[in-house]
């Protein structure tokens, strides 16, 4: 038996098999399905979080985060800052679990997901911008409400980890799986995941837009780095930074980041979209790694992304659907 000590032990108490035990039948197991790509030698299978019961992957964390509250915790109510996904996923898991909820998002969110938070109950407050979110949700956290972090948090990644667990059992055989990189919650949580099942054998990658590279960033420098200035419009994988624990455990598990301009992103959700799926931008980034060949997958011939998210902004996917439609009707 080998007794090599791998960097990713340290976090051997992260244990992403119990927050699948407790996500199971709460949320969906979504497919991993077979991608036709023009690149012969490449079996690539997505896995459809676009699927999930919120619509994105953050669902997992959310309910992972939420079912563990105390008494005193469901009384006092939870609060996250969102652009969208995180924050419609604790709306979802708080009216499951009939706990209050307060969701701080800045005023330029996605309209259907500023309404879905509202649809499941949830106070939602609209900021000038993500930064003043940030400070009205550290405010509720001051006066006793407990923060659900999107990222940097345990039982967060924890909980999207199981992404790459169900990857890991579905498809043993996987040797690369590319997940997308916004604060860090779940391609860590998920790296994490496949490192404990799979080990040292699979490689693993993110996909980060460059106009966005807080988790590059922070990898380099190993602690969390606040970037000054965002210029990627891939909304979803825009935080201004990445959280300690996701930098720590992406610089254990992690073979490389590719870093990828917006065009490769909105490239990849137009054809996944074409292919029937919805897809949001930011759900697309480890497809537009692999189909815009920017990715160098070391050898990989199996190769597994993961479609993070499907809750797209209903203005650009009714014209992108049109520009399809349009498309196919003069070829």
């Amino acid at each position: 038996m080998s007794t090599q000590i791998h960097a990713w032990s340290r976090f051997d108490s992260i244990r992403i098999a119990d927050a699948a035990r407790r996500v199971a039948g709460v949320v969906t197991r979504t497919p991993l399905v077979p991608l036709e790509i023009a690149d012969p030698p490449i079996e690539l299978r997505a896995k459809l979080e676009n699927r999930q019961v919120t619509g994105s992957f953050k669902a997992r964390g959310a309910w992972n985060q939420i079912s563990q509250l105390d008494a005193a915790q469901r009384r006092a109510g939870v609060v996250c800052a969102s652009s969208g996904n995180h924050g419609k996923a604790v709306a979802w898991a708080a009216e499951r679990a009939g706990v209050p909820a307060t969701i701080v998002m800045p005023k330029n969110a996605y309209p259907n997901k500023v309404a879905a938070c509202r649809a499941h109950g949830a106070e939602v407050l609209l900021a000038d911008t993500r930064e003043l979110a940030d400070s009205e949700c550290a405010a509720r956290v001051a006066s006793g409400v407990t923060l659900v972090h999107p990222y940097d948090a345990e039982r967060t990644l924890q909980g999207a980890g199981t992404v790459g667990l169900e990857i890991a059992e579905d498809w043993p055989e996987v040797e690369a799986v590319v997940v997308c990189v916004g604060g860090g919650g779940l391609i860590s949580g998920s790296s994490l995941a496949l490192r404990q099942t799979l080990g040292a054998r699979v490689k693993i990658f993110g996909a980060e837009p460059r106009g966005a590279p807080s988790l590059s960033r922070g990898i380099e420098a190993g602690k969390p780095v606040h970037l000054s200035m965002i210029t990627s419009a891939v909304q979803g994988l825009t935080p201004t930074w990445s959280g300690q624990i996701n930098v720590d455990i992406c610089r254990a598990t992690l073979d490389g980041i590719v870093l990828l301009e917006d065009d490769d992103i909105f490239a990849a959700q137009r054809e996944l979209v074409a292919r029937g799926e919805t897809v949001e931008p930011a759900g697309a980034a480890a497809f537009a790694a692999v189909i815009s060949k920017k990715l160098a997958l070391q050898g990989a011939r199996k190769v597994a992304v993961v479609v993070s998210g499907g809750n797209p902004d209903p203005v650009q996917i009714e014209s992108l659907r049109a520009s399809i439609a349009g498309g196919r009707n003069h070829s």
